[in-house]
């Protein structure tokens, strides 16, 4: 089992995973503390950046592309620093596209490199995938603590590490063959086991409650394992193993935020709902 489980260790690459945390945490980190203007244009920059994967894995034409990018950058500024953005409507929104544009296409059988859908549906599903979660995590800094937003990435590490590790030592069950062949059910609930941890433990940065802590950390996990399970039936759709290459060991953007996408609206709202804000 020890040898087995050394072969699968071997096979991941962990080096490369390694060393782009070691140099892309504390850099995010540190941008995440300065705040202001810092974490506004990592924001951005990350949106122009998913947007370019994002639009090579729809085959977007290059006018598209331009049109997605220039259009994800405005609702993300708007969104990001308008005073009085009504987030939770925006939040509303933001599922209903994704939900109508991105998840439902997705139930229909067929993982062709061609994608099905319009290229104008590929633009508005990209504004609302990847700007509006951006913003929101620009909104969040701006508007409770820096520790808040650090609680919810430590609560999407946690649940990344320990899925990871937990599907390569024990991992059996598969969670969805068709989607992503490598995950299990055993790393999904490995992976929920961690974040709910991270929650409880992270109780006094969130100024919640532990049982409210536990709750919000449990929520934010299972979504951030939906959108890991979403950004790969994109992939899959468009016949490719990694949205990009930017970073070593882990693909591109979207490979190492599909989790934050989904689950940062949801967070903040559950958040400020949690601390009556």
């Amino acid at each position: 089992m020890a040898t087995e489980y050394a072969g699968r260790l071997r096979r991941q690459a962990l080096v490369p995973r390694i060393i782009t945390a070691v140099i892309g945490i504390p850099l995010l980190l540190a941008l995440l503390w300065l705040g202001g203007p810092w974490w506004l244009v990592l924001a951005a920059a990350l949106v122009v950046l998913a947007a370019m994967e994002f639009a090579a894995m729809r085959a977007l034409s290059r006018p598209a592309e331009w049109t997605l990018t220039i259009a994800a950058l405005g609702a993300f500024t708007l969104v990001a620093i308008a005073p009085g953005m009504p987030v939770g409507w925006v939040a509303v929104l933001w599922v209903l596209i994704v939900l109508a544009l991105g998840l439902l296409p997705l139930i229909r059988p067929g993982t062709g490199a061609s994608p099905a859908a319009p290229p104008a549906a590929s633009v508005v599903l990209g504004i609302a995938y990847l700007a509006t979660p951006l913003a929101v995590l620009v909104r969040w800094r701006l508007e409770l603590t820096p520790l808040s937003v650090l609680s919810f990435l430590i609560v999407i590490w946690a649940n990344d590490i320990a899925a990871y590790f937990v599907g390569l030592a024990v991992g059996r069950h598969k969670l969805a063959p068709r989607v992503s062949p490598g995950k299990s059910w055993e790393g999904a609930v490995g992976g929920l086991a961690g974040g709910l941890a991270a929650g409880v433990l992270l109780a006094g940065w969130l100024a919640l409650p532990r049982g409210e802590a536990a709750l919000w950390a449990a929520a934010v996990t299972v979504v951030s394992q939906a959108g890991d399970l979403f950004e790969s039936a994109l992939k899959r759709r468009a016949g490719i193993k990694d949205s990009g290459r930017l970073l070593p060991g882990h693909g591109g953007v979207l490979d190492r935020f599909d989790g934050v996408l989904l689950a940062a609206p949801v967070a903040y709202l559950l958040l400020r709902a949690f601390a009556g804000r």
